[in-house]
């Protein structure tokens, strides 16, 4: 007698080929930037059996300068969808002339054709020196909703061992940024030496579409892991309450802002309109309630919300007259995008997920100059002289009317100053002096 076939591999076989030729040709405003954009870039084959040709490649494409160690990032979200935080520190340290290795999470979507042995490993510079890796599975899983298989591992170690052998045993350490990564980055711990750096920037448990047995690979990566890195100071705190030996390996590296990005680009000037701006996920932890009470007691503000819809709970937003829900805009435009806000929200619940959070958008915010109101959370507290806290939506309308009517150049200096202290490029260099002693 036959057993069952399973569904939920049957669809990981089929979905990629599904999902190109099917799915995005029907409903293409859900496709994802990134089932294209990489295809658009450069990109060479890693042969199996050439590790000298794969090395003289690798110096052609991303030339050293010296001997500090190689960096491979297995990251928890694709380079070219929403830019993140695994990304901003791959450039950073690309700018700082540090050979970056991203590994691809949707793995083997982004290929024009099906799987065969020929096209299971590509790569392309995405950034100064940086290069993505793509391997090509067989069947793709949905990236947050099941661990890898012990053939998927097999493979990606296959894969990132051609970048090993062709470095000649040049040392190289692991960025891993999602537990799905851990037992490919504990194999290669063990065969070739390269030490493991848990970037650990999430409450995991926090997350409604996560898997279960995902969020119980964490614990096992924060013990083996050889450095500890957490995005705020809560998550060092919750970690170290259940496994105190955390703390000596441990260090708190917060998110920040590319200056760069953001020269030259100077807000708006007033109007008699004035619009209140977010930019970022519109998920089950925006403070809905927030944002509609500010809308209908000051019809005369226009609200636009940058971002993907991705909870239920945002679309009732839509029916009022003066709040724009945008959709995703790419990063390249966001810092224009965001110049033309009066003010910056962040109008988060007040949940375990977000009190761990230290919000990225804060800092490009402050770059810009311009007034916020935030929900009052830990990691926005420090700069209460710069934000405006909030503790209620009823506090938040208020909040937004204080800073709707600011008038103070000198707090708009002092905001751009305080983004200048929290670049990217900073916290690269505060990380780098710990990687140094691995």
């Amino acid at each position: 007698m036959r057993a069952p076939v399973d569904l939920e591999i049957f669809k990981d076989y089929l979905r990629p080929y599904y999902l190109k030729w099917l799915y995005f040709k029907i409903r293409p405003e859900h496709r994802a930037n990134y089932l294209s954009a990489w295809w658009n870039k450069p990109h060479f084959s890693l042969p199996s059996k050439s590790p000298a040709k794969i090395s003289a490649t690798l110096n052609e494409q991303l030339p050293q300068q010296d001997n500090r160690p190689d960096l491979l990032f297995l990251p928890m979200t694709d380079w070219h969808s929403r830019i993140q935080r695994t990304q901003h520190l791959a450039m950073g340290f690309g700018s700082l002339g540090t050979r970056c290795y991203y590994l691809n999470p949707h793995l083997g979507r982004e290929f024009r054709g099906p799987y065969s042995r020929w096209n299971d490993v590509r790569a392309g510079a995405v950034a100064r020196h940086v290069l993505e890796i793509h391997v090509h599975l067989p069947r793709e899983p949905v990236y947050h909703h099941r661990m890898l298989t012990r053939g998927e591992t097999d493979r990606l170690f296959s894969a990132v061992a051609r970048l090993a052998k062709a470095g000649g045993g040049r040392k190289t350490i692991q960025l891993v940024s999602f537990p799905l990564w851990a037992p490919l980055a504990g194999r290669l711990k063990r065969e070739f030496g390269f030490p493991v750096v848990y970037d650990c920037h999430d409450l995991l448990s926090g997350f409604r579409d996560i898997s279960s047995d995902i969020v119980a690979a964490e614990p096992a990566l924060l013990e083996s892991a050889d450095l500890v890195c957490f995005s705020s100071e809560w998550l060092l705190t919750e970690a170290v309450r259940h496994r105190p030996a955390v703390r000596h390996k441990s260090i708190v590296v917060r998110n920040g802002v590319t200056l760069a990005d953001y020269a030259g680009i100077a807000p708006k000037e007033r109007s008699g309109r004035p619009t209140i701006g977010y930019a970022g996920s519109l998920n089950f932890w925006f403070d809905v309630e927030a944002i509609r009470e500010a809308a209908l007691r000051h019809p005369e503000w226009h609200f636009t919300l940058i971002g993907r819809v991705e909870s239920e709970s945002i679309v009732p937003l839509r029916a009022l007259p003066n709040v724009v829900l945008e959709g995703e805009v790419p990063y390249s435009d966001l810092p224009r995008r965001m110049a033309d806000f009066d003010v910056a929200v962040i109008p988060f619940l007040k949940t375990p997920l977000t009190r761990a959070t230290n919000p990225l958008k804060l800092y490009e915010y402050l770059c810009l100059g311009i007034p916020v109101v935030s929900t009052r959370l830990p990691e926005i507290e420090p700069f209460e002289d710069l934000v405006y806290l909030s503790d209620s939506p009823d506090d938040f309308v208020r909040q937004l009317e204080v800073a709707v009517a600011e008038d103070d150049s000198s707090r708009r200096a002092r905001r751009k100053l305080a983004a200048e202290s929290n670049s990217w490029l900073a916290r690269c260099e505060q990380l780098n002096q710990r990687l140094e002693l691995l």
